[in-house]
């Protein structure tokens, strides 16, 4: 009877300890310091296509904190922002001291969200740049 106490009172111990760490993880991870996070201007041409959407990106890093990996985990259902996400993420650098063990082996998940403030407005209803009519 005894052990199963026991068992019961080691299990608890080890499920509030995971489930404490599992707490604590996002709190380290959201006090990251970046020393370089620059969000990209958008191009023209994305400019006036009125592109908007998150990417949801994989960063690997090194332990000097730069960015020698990127994937997309969820795409903005655009290629060209993923793209420009993925080219702006490569020039992050993070603390060396904010770094993970777990950054370098399977990466970071970060955000970035492109919100394209201020749309153009189109001149004639229903009209599509050139390029944008090309792409049918």
């Amino acid at each position: 009877m005894q052990t199963s106490a026991r068992t019961s009172a080691l299990r608890s111990i080890v499920c509030g300890a995971i489930i404490a760490l599992a707490v604590a993880l996002p709190l380290t991870t959201a006090n990251a310091r970046w020393l370089e996070k620059s969000t990209p201007n958008l191009p023209f041409g994305v400019y006036f296509q009125g592109l908007q959407g998150s990417v949801v990106l994989s960063l690997t890093l090194d332990k000097s904190g730069r960015v020698t990996g990127t994937e997309v985990l969820r795409s903005s259902g655009h290629a060209a922002l993923d793209e420009l996400a993925r080219n702006a993420a490569m020039s992050w650098r993070l603390s060396p001291d904010s770094v993970l063990p777990s950054d370098i082996s399977k990466g970071r998940v970060e955000l970035m969200t492109f919100k394209n403030p201020n749309p153009p407005k189109q001149l004639l209803p229903d009209a599509r740049p050139f390029w944008a009519q090309l792409s049918r």
